[in-house]
């Protein structure tokens, strides 16, 4: 989804949905604990051997990459960077790498005229420190902001990353929305037992369960706990 401001959204994959975008997100966090080095730096200062786009496509998460270019981004960075062992690095993200070869991907539909815009958060800004196992509820304000009215929608968690799990529902309803209008989405959440930073993502499905809005980055929320 766009952002009606910037720097409102978070700065990884494109998707995260399914096993690729849930690969991307590990590829993405690999390379923020090496310090978040350029794709220019890999390539000339840590020695990857592939292509600026390649480096910069494998962690967008809208197609999985060859293993030789996951291997050419994990290895500069988990080997030259953090100091790993390169047999255990590249044993372990092998694994990963055809873990999620081997799944199928989420049915995408692509629909012309399809936007949304993200506006605000209304409540539990990013970063807000919360109490290990309380509960709240996040809302976001979306806009449609192409020309397709959205009927039958959904917001469907996409991902999680943390040292522990927030409990959520799969989907939550997104109110009938005519292109140009604004619309509440919340969704109630069990925060995390595990302090430390939470952040789980949601994309737009279709009452069938298709991804729609591909293109568009994941609304999510961040919660530090405490």
């Amino acid at each position: 989804m766009t952002t009606g401001r910037r720097g409102r959204v978070a700065m990884g994959p494109e998707v995260t949905v399914g096993a690729t975008g849930s690969f991307a997100h590990q590829l993405w966090q690999l390379k923020k604990a090496a310090g978040d080095p350029s794709y220019d730096r890999m390539r000339a200062e840590l020695g990857a051997l592939a292509s600026k786009s390649a480096l910069s496509d494998a962690a967008r998460g809208h197609r999985l990459p060859s293993w030789d270019i996951t291997w050419e981004f994990v290895r500069p960075l988990a080997v030259g960077v953090l100091g790993q062992d390169p047999r255990a690095v590249r044993r372990a993200w092998r694994v990963k790498w055809e873990a999620a070869a081997a799944q199928p991907d989420l049915a995408v539909a692509a629909i012309p005229g399809d936007r949304s815009t993200f506006v605000s958060d209304l409540d539990v800004p990013d970063g807000m420190a919360v109490r290990a196992g309380s509960r709240i509820v996040k809302t976001w304000m979306l806009r449609n902001s192409g020309t397709v009215p959205w009927i039958g929608r959904y917001l469907r968690r996409a991902a999680s990353f943390g040292p522990d799990e927030c409990v959520t529902p799969e989907e939550v309803p997104i109110p009938a929305t005519q292109p140009g209008e604004e619309v509440r989405v919340s969704v109630d959440v069990r925060v995390a037992e595990t302090p430390g930073y939470h952040q789980v993502y949601w994309k737009m499905v279709d009452a069938t369960g298709r991804l729609l809005l591909p293109g568009q980055r994941a609304v999510f929320f961040l919660l530090r706990v405490v």
